[in-house]
């Protein structure tokens, strides 16, 4: 949002600080959502190839248990695809944790200033502008200013 926007709509600077801060938590909530689900769908792919490849080229060959465990264990490939594939489902982990802490830091700083609307623009003039403000951070940045809940 550029600060032209800001100084047509006589915005303070505590107010300013803290639309910019809500659009560059929204920015890094939505950056984490994509990275958690392209770490999901890689994952999922890799452990479907892989059970599909010990199904067809193990399991069903080897015909007993002792038997599919040795030729297993007998590549040490396997062992490393375990571990990788182990260690993005780890990733997933960590990056949702990550995601979730993002956005409830977004939706706390969203609704600090639905609830601070009052002291944020208290000139009458800023009190009836503000809804341009709402309309383009809805538009441009899909924050919802006007409600808390949504």
């Amino acid at each position: 949002m550029s600060k032209v926007f800001f100084e047509q709509l006589h915005i303070d600077e505590v107010t300013k600080q803290m639309l910019l801060g809500v659009i560059e938590k929204k920015q890094k909530w939505e950056r984490l959502k994509k990275r958690v689900l392209s770490l999901q769908i890689v994952t999922l792919g890799g452990f479907a190839v892989f059970f599909v490849y010990v199904l067809f080229y193990l399991i069903f060959p080897s015909g007993t248990l002792t038997a599919f465990i040795k030729m297993f264990l007998e590549k040490t490939v396997h062992l490393y695809i375990l571990l990788l594939l182990f260690t993005l489902y780890w990733a997933i982990l960590y990056y949702k944790k990550k995601c979730d802490k993002a956005e409830e830091e977004f939706h706390s700083l969203r609704c600090e200033i639905i609830q601070k609307s009052a002291d944020l623009w208290k000139e009458e003039q800023q009190w009836k502008e503000r809804h341009k403000l709402f309309e383009i951070m809805k538009k441009e940045y899909d924050i919802n200013l006007y409600f808390e809940n949504s």
